[in-house]
């Protein structure tokens, strides 16, 4: 396993591994499986069961918990602006991926075309930390200590 930074690190994987595996083994929850799929397209393309012996995955670090939130103050300046999505602004700005804003949609049960305000509420959905991801790697090689 290669670490990179403080954003997340790469998984080579091996014959039996899939993107749900790699997802209950990280981040202790299969269905968090389109997190790892969303950070990887360009390897995915149009199929998240894409498997591929040695394909180099990356593995973002994730946040522990849900949280409550406000809605930024600069999405004020941007939510009347057509050639700026503030939904995608508050997925990059939280997240560092603006393709979770229609997570952050379901998450906080929003319509598509809720737009937020700054100072609202908002949700942000849980995720896994750094120590969970080294957690997560220890039991990975018990796992697969046979193999």
């Amino acid at each position: 396993m290669e670490y990179d930074s403080d954003r997340g690190f790469f998984h080579s994987l091996n014959q039996v591994e899939d993107i749900w595996l790699l997802a209950e083994l990280y981040y202790g929850d299969a269905s968090l499986w389109w997190v790892i799929y969303h950070a990887n397209l360009d390897r995915f393309g149009d199929d998240p069961e894409y498997t591929a012996p040695g394909l180099e995955v990356f593995i973002p670090y994730l946040e522990v918990s849900e949280q409550q939130g406000k809605v930024p103050g600069f999405l004020a300046q941007v939510a009347l602006d057509p050639s700026y999505d503030p939904m995608v602004l508050l997925a990059a700005n939280r997240y560092a991926d603006p393709t979770l804003c229609f997570d952050l949609y379901e998450h906080n049960r929003w319509d598509t075309d809720h737009v937020p305000i700054a100072g609202d509420s908002v949700g942000y959905f849980a995720r896994a930390s750094k120590p969970n991801m080294r957690r997560a790697q220890r039991w990975r090689e018990i796992f697969y200590r046979g193999q």
